[in-house]
């Protein structure tokens, strides 16, 4: 065999496959955009700030990825290959302890955090309350690190010496639980936001019972004991003074304070009977004018009506 032939055939396949390698696209084999969409024929190395559309891709350039080289992002230069993760190019420095979507929190224009009520509201930790104000370091120790590990969301495990060194009620002494939501108000402004949610069974703490304090009606600690739901029970309201209203303890003694009285205040009076036992004296022409029993009745044991006090009888009729 012409070793000559060989060896001309040889250089020129080597030669052809020299120059077709020279004709591949650094971008990949899968690119197939035209050249002069990014680069100009003067100096391929100079790209056109209007060539090629990143918007229309999975990856938009928005905010501070708009100034970004591209090799910044496309090292090897073959686009398909590059990742869409915001981890694989920006170092963790949370070291996982928020997981990998970095949009939670940041956007592409600042890493500043602005949304930082919406995260806890989504993470079922509303900040409401003290807790809208409240220094992150003292539920997130490890944050001075920016690091955010889990830590417990129940009132009790940030909150645990208020409650063991609280004496009016003392919680650990009587007993009481750590789900401190059952008495306290999140929303509220302190710890005496008390008694907004709590179950209090058959007696609801409504009008003028919101506001009391619990050992008004518990004494020395006392929560376990079943306490009488009536008004005039020994521990709540039998140091009333009656006398002001003689017919307390004569006409009125069988009735129930709730036949007169509202849970709203003592001084809001209205009895229910009245209209059945004694006349339309809340309906018709007399609706409306009296703001206390005394201005028809005398204030006595019987409690008598003078209606004479307002009407002035002729040959007795009313005028």
């Amino acid at each position: 065999m012409n070793y000559r032939l060989m060896l001309l055939v040889f250089t020129f396949f080597m030669f052809f496959n020299v120059q077709v390698s020279a004709l591949k696209s650094p971008h990949g084999e899968n690119f197939k955009k035209e050249c002069s969409l990014c680069h100009v024929t003067e100096n391929w190395s100079e790209i056109k700030s209007t060539g090629f559309n990143h918007n229309k891709t999975k990856f938009p350039l928005k905010g501070q990825h708009n100034s970004v080289s591209c090799k910044k992002c496309h090292p090897t230069l073959v686009f398909d290959k590059a990742p869409l993760e915001c981890a694989v190019c920006h170092t963790d420095i949370h070291e996982g302890t928020v997981g990998k979507d970095c949009g939670r929190c940041h956007t592409q224009n600042s890493w500043i955090v602005t949304n930082i009520k919406q995260i806890h509201q989504q993470a079922g930790f509303a900040l409401i309350g003290e807790h809208a104000t409240a220094d992150c370091i003292k539920c997130h120790p490890s944050a001075s690190l920016l690091r955010f590990n889990n830590i417990r969301s129940d009132c009790y495990a940030c909150h645990q010496t208020q409650y063991e060194l609280t004496t009016k009620p003392n919680h650990k002494a009587s007993g009481m639980g750590i789900d401190c939501q059952r008495c306290h108000n999140m929303a509220g402004q302190s710890w005496l936001s008390i008694g907004r949610g709590f179950d209090h069974g058959v007696f609801p703490l409504v009008g003028g019972h919101k506001n009391v304090e619990c050992d008004f009606c518990h004494v020395n600690n006392d929560f376990k004991t079943k306490l009488q739901t009536n008004c005039d029970a020994t521990n709540c309201h039998d140091g009333i003074d009656k006398s002001s209203t003689p017919a307390h303890i004569t006409k009125f003694k069988s009735l129930a304070c709730s036949d007169c009285h509202s849970v709203i205040g003592w001084s809001i009076v209205k009895y229910s009977k009245h209209d059945a036992l004694y006349g339309k004296i809340y309906s018709g022409t007399h609706s409306g004018k009296w703001s206390a029993c005394t201005d028809c009745h005398q204030n006595t044991t019987t409690y008598t009506s003078f209606c004479t006090k307002c009407h002035k009888f002729t040959s007795g009729r009313l005028p």
